[in-house]
C-alpha cells in the first residue's frame, strides 16, 4: 500500500513561494546588470569622446581653434545618445612637436533606470593625449 509522502493541503506551496521571493530578486538582478552595463558604457564612450577630441584638437591650426574643434568634436559624439559630454582642452604644449592634452567628462542620467534610490548621474571622467604632427603647416 503507497502511502502520500505529503499531506494535501501542501500542495503547490513552492509555487507560492516562487512567485514572492524568486521572481522579484530575478527582476532585481536584472536590474542591477542593466545598471552595471550602463556604468561601463558611459566609461567606455568617455574614453573615445576623449581620444576623438584630442584627434580633432591636435589638427587644428591655432590653440583657439584647437579648443573649439575638441568641444565639437565631444558634441558630435555624444548625438544621439543618452549622455552629454563636455571636454576641457589643454594647449600649453600646442607648437609642431608638441602635443594637446583633452580631458572630457561624460553624464549619464540613471534615474530612468527604475532602481529606488539610484536616481541622479553616473559621470565618468577621461583623458587622451595626442602628438601634434612635427611637418605640419601653420603654428
Amino acid at each position: 500500500m503507497l502511502r502520500r509522502r505529503f499531506p494535501a493541503g501542501d500542495r503547490g506551496s513552492i509555487t507560492s513561494e516562487l512567485a514572492v521571493f524568486v521572481v522579484p530578486f530575478l527582476i532585481l538582478m536584472a536590474m542591477f546588470i542593466v545598471f552595471c552595463g550602463r556604468a561601463a558604457s558611459v566609461s567606455i564612450d568617455a574614453h573615445a569622446v576623449a581620444a576623438a577630441a584630442a584627434r580633432a584638437a591636435a589638427d587644428a591650426p591655432t590653440a583657439g581653434a584647437a579648443r573649439t574643434a575638441a568641444s565639437r568634436a565631444a558634441s558630435a559624439m555624444a548625438s544621439g545618445s543618452k549622455f552629454t559630454c563636455t571636454a576641457t582642452t589643454d594647449t600649453g604644449q600646442f607648437r609642431r612637436g608638441g602635443s594637446v592634452t583633452v580631458h572630457a567628462a561624460c553624464v549619464l542620467p540613471m534615474a530612468d533606470l527604475g532602481i529606488p534610490s539610484l536616481g541622479g548621474t553616473k559621470t565618468a571622467h577621461a583623458t587622451a593625449t595626442e602628438p601634434i604632427d612635427i611637418y605640419r603647416a601653420g603654428t
